[in-house]
This record gives C-alpha cells, structure tokens and sequence, in this order.
C-alpha cells in the first residue's frame, strides 16, 4: 500500500496565521491541520493523541471550589440547588438544600471555614457543616460609626484580614478580621458597572467590572488604598483560577503566586505586584463570551468561554 501524507503539521493555538499559508494543496495533497480535539502539538508540529480520562454527568453541576482546603460543588436540581462537599473519592456529601435554583456560588476560604454567598442566600462551612454567616460585635471606645452584618452579595474573597462582598456595583469590606461586621458608608469601593470578579494576590486585589480591570494595592491604612485601571477589556465571569499559581518557571519568570482569568482580549495573568499580561494578545483571536472557567495545570493554562 502507497503511504500516503494526510498533513505534515500543525499550528498549535496560533489562529492570526494567514490560513491561505497552512490551507490544504489539492496538488500535493499535504496541508496543515486546522482544526482537533484532544490532541497534543509540539514545537515541531507534530500531533499526538491526549491523554487523561473525561467523566460526564447528566446532572447540572456549577460552582466547584477547592482552594487548598475541603472542595463543594452546587448541583441544580428539580426545584431547588443543593451544596454537596467532594469526597477525595469524588463521592458527594450534602451541606445544604434550598438554594435557588441557577444562582452561581461564590466561595472564599478564611482558616478552617468556607464563607459562600449566591447574590440572596450565603453562609459558612466548617468541618462539613452549613450555619448562617455570624454576625459580627463592635469592641472599643464609644463610637457614632454605624456597623451592619454582611451584605448578601455574588462574589466574595478574603484579603488582608477583610472579607470582600460585591453587591450590583460596589465592593464592601468587613471590618479586620470581623467576617460579620461591616461599616458600609465607610469601607467600600463604588464602580460605574456590576463587579464580575475579586481576586486577591499578595499586594492588592485584583477587580473587574463590568467594562475593565484594575488593581487596588494593599495598604497599611484604609484611605491610601487606591484603585488603578490596568486593562480595558473586563474578566469573563467565574472565569479566574480559585487557586493562585506559581509561573516563576515559565518564560514570564514571575515571583510570587499569580491569579489567572480571561477576557475578550485574550487570558491574562495578574501578578502579585499590580502587573497584568495578557499572554495570548500576539498569537490567538480570542472567544468572546460573558462567563468562564480556567484550570492551571504547571504551565498549561485550560480555559472555556460562554
């Protein structure tokens, strides 16, 4: 049997390629591939089968956390959502039923507990237990200051002792190392748009709204905590890693643990200084979309778009 050259490479992520250059020749035969799933490439153009195993479920699954400590999962259900823990063997432990039904979970780990909020419903986890988010107690001298417990909001996190809640267009922050105390005419940050991430590193914080991204770096006092724009196209939604990442070894050569996210314009890294690269501007169109998700392997960055 004649062999035969059904292409002789591939192009990897790279799309702003002329494709007129890599299209397929009717005379010889031979073309770059364009188009695979599930397949390794290497610098030389070769093309591989991945491996790894893919389990699917009929049951609407959303919201996964893990940040280094328990992992939960939201499962919608015929009425109502429900909050499952994740075994180590992926087995499922229910924490709590009555949530509304296609509300996304925000999480964010403080110690040994899992502080969650969904925009109308929130609470804390520990040890495998849901309870109402603790209202906080105000100790000190005689104050007029008005303080308030949480707000119910849609994206939380934890930085520098403050939990951070987003409600439409404003972020407010807790009292220091008070989860359930708030002082909300004083401690908060007003955007133009809804806020559609928080995501802290080492020297600040990380936001986006609905129209850009920016950075508020972390300060000894409240009042010299400024907001600064960094990037003019917003985070996809839910797209930004729980889990920061250490890219010292990349080609970046980054100190300290990064946060990773998409947008429009391509995926970004957040380092923990302030700096934002978005890695993929030179070589890929990227997808558009409104919401995300994105999984840092070592130095592979899996990331969908919808």
């Amino acid at each position: 049997m004649t062999e035969s050259i059904i292409f002789k490479g591939a192009l990897g992520i790279n799309n702003k390629i002329d494709p007129i250059r890599h299209a397929y020749n009717p005379d010889t035969g031979v073309g770059f591939l364009q188009e695979a799933i599930n397949c390794d490439i290497d610098d030389s153009g070769m093309i591989s089968r991945r491996s790894g195993q893919i389990e699917l479920s009929n049951v609407p699954s959303h919201s996964v956390f893990c940040d280094g400590g328990d992992c939960f999962v939201v499962q919608d259900r015929t009425t109502d959502a429900a909050l499952y823990q994740v075994g180590t063997d992926f087995s499922l432990t229910g924490i709590r039923s009555g949530l509304i039904k296609g509300y996304r979970v925000s999480f964010c780990l403080v110690g040994d507990k899992t502080f969650y909020t969904n925009t109308v419903q929130n609470g804390v986890i520990t040890n495998g237990i849901s309870s109402a988010w603790p209202v906080g107690t105000y100790h000190g001298p005689d104050t007029f200051n008005d303080y308030s417990p949480v707000p119910v909001g849609s994206h939380i996190a934890y930085h520098q002792g403050r939990i951070w809640v987003s409600v439409d267009d404003v972020i407010y922050c807790s009292e220091p190392f008070n989860p359930g105390l708030f002082r909300l005419a004083k401690c908060f940050f007003q955007f133009k748009t809804n806020v559609k991430m928080i995501r802290p590193v080492a020297g600040g914080v990380w936001i986006s709204d609905s129209e850009k991204i920016g950075f508020i770096s972390s300060a000894e006092s409240w009042d010299a905590q400024k907001y600064i724009k960094k990037f003019s196209s917003p985070a996809h939604e839910w797209s930004d890693n729980q889990r920061l990442v250490d890219l010292s070894n990349t080609k970046w050569q980054i100190s300290g643990l990064s946060a990773v996210w998409s947008s429009d314009k391509g995926i970004c890294i957040g380092t923990s200084d302030g700096q934002l690269i978005n890695v993929t501007e030179e070589n890929l169109v990227y997808s558009t979309g409104a919401n995300g998700a994105t999984i840092v392997d070592e130095h592979n960055v899996i990331n969908s778009v919808y």
